[in-house]
């Protein structure tokens, strides 16, 4: 049975920080998008809903994941010219996150009610006031860790 990771179990851990170090590609969810997924985008952590004007991102090994509108804006920054699919790339406009390996399987609840599971070994990962479960393999191939100056 996994674990459920709730904000009374997220004060019993530390987080370590890190730099994401890798650049996204993302376009813009229309109203034919939300037809055809039927407003679902899944995730490899489960099934995230999603809304038209949303955005569709996808990572180092082409998994996909919604942003929201918002998020998006004040998040993440463009930086370069859509593709023929229409992606194009972006970075978070801060990179640092904090982060934490979970050795056993766990499942996150959403805001929105969306549950997402990771597995043994997976990380949790923390930027301002969202919180998102990261592949162990692609964690390692996303971040680093920030060594703090002593």
């Amino acid at each position: 049975m996994p674990i459920e990771i709730t904000p009374e179990w997220l004060k019993t851990v530390s987080f370590q920080r890190y730099e994401k170090t890798t650049m996204g590609r993302a376009r813009r969810l229309t109203a034919e998008d939300y037809q055809q997924r039927q407003g679902i985008i899944l995730s490899l952590e489960g099934p995230e809903r999603f809304e038209p004007g949303d955005y569709l991102a996808r990572g180092v090994q082409d998994e996909e994941w919604p942003i929201a509108e918002e998020s998006f804006r004040t998040n993440c920054e463009p930086i370069g010219e859509a593709d023929a699919e229409g992606f194009f790339p972006y970075h978070a406009k801060d990179s640092v996150r904090e982060a934490c390996q979970i050795f056993e399987p766990f499942t996150v609840q959403r805001g929105n009610g969306d549950i997402l599971s990771g597995k043994a070994g997976d990380y949790l990962v923390r930027s301002g006031n969202r919180t998102a479960i990261v592949d162990q393999a692609i964690f390692l191939k996303s971040y680093r860790p920030i060594v703090e100056s002593e």
